[in-house]
């Protein structure tokens, strides 16, 4: 029989595969405009080489659900919104026909190569201008409240927009990083104003359409996720609508907050949503491998 040495415990893994616990919903990567215009600027064949890398599931990493921005976002080749005249209560002007430039025909082609499946998580940076308090999409600013009940239909305007293109987007967020000001798009929810927007406007919108998109909250950082679980899900009329958390990678780690979510609230999911390396690129940096690592791990 094999005796391991203390020196092999410290560095062993095991593994019992009769005992399972979360599901993993899928691995993969952010699909934006800028990615998808530099991805037109390969040759046809450098193309089919980033996709089949990435996406074929035999010969590449076999990304099978990614994300998505829904109109402009800090990846973005500028600001855009769906409904671009001011006070158009209607959405008479709404369109995604922006899209079509690059950032469809990019998910086009991702999808053929994983495939012909690919799950889609799509998260709006802000709304336009004209439905916020500082009257741009940039530097933070908030939902006007008088523009809730529209902002939650153009939110769903965007979900049948996509399934009409051939794109049932699988999973939605409320709001990327809702408590930043960022200099990009960018908009500001209290946890108040969140578990509100999601009990009173977005959750019965999405109900209403029949829409078959799970809905993920707060979408930031691991520090203070407990607590934006905690006034979301405290709320049994805003909890129903809500399928799970979605959390990012930046600032201290905070793993135990994960767990804290998942034991408090069990029958809800955890999503990890973003974790996007700063400061360009960083070519053999095997710290950011590791990084990556401690993350999923």
């Amino acid at each position: 029989m094999w005796s391991a040495t203390p020196a092999d415990r410290l560095a062993g893994l095991y593994v019992d595969p009769r005992r399972t616990f979360q599901m993993v919903e899928g691995v993969g990567g952010a699909l934006t405009e800028s990615s998808a215009r530099v991805w037109q600027k390969l040759s046809p064949v450098r193309r089919q080489e980033f996709l089949r890398a990435y996406f074929d599931p035999e010969h590449g990493l076999g990304y099978s659900l990614c994300r998505t921005h829904i109109a402009s976002c800090d990846f973005s080749d500028g600001n855009y919104g769906y409904a671009e005249q001011p006070e158009d209560f209607e959405l008479r002007s709404f369109t995604v026909e922006r899209d079509e430039q690059a950032l469809l025909p990019f998910l086009r082609a991702a999808r053929a190569a994983a495939g012909g499946s690919l799950k889609l998580l799509a998260s709006p940076w802000s709304p336009p201008g004209w439905m916020k308090t500082s009257g741009r999409m940039v530097q933070g600013g908030k939902l006007r409240p008088e523009c809730r009940e529209v902002w939650a239909r153009y939110l769903v305007r965007y979900l049948q927009a996509y399934e009409q293109l051939g794109f049932p987007i699988w999973a939605l967020t409320v709001q990327n990083e809702p408590a930043a000001t960022q200099t990009w798009e960018s908009c500001v929810y209290t946890p108040e104003e969140e578990r509100d927007f999601v009990r009173d406007f977005l959750g019965p919108a999405l109900e209403a359409a029949g829409a078959r998109t799970h809905l993920v909250v707060w979408d930031h950082n691991r520090d203070v996720m407990v607590e934006r679980a905690g006034v979301m899900y405290g709320d049994p009329a805003a909890a129903r609508h809500v399928w799970g958390v979605g959390f990012h990678w930046y600032g201290a780690d905070k793993f135990e907050n994960v767990q804290l979510v998942h034991d408090a609230w069990p029958d809800k999911h955890l999503l990890f949503t973003e974790g996007c390396q700063e400061g360009g690129p960083h070519p053999g940096s095997w710290l950011l491998g590791e990084r990556y690592a401690r993350s999923l791990i």
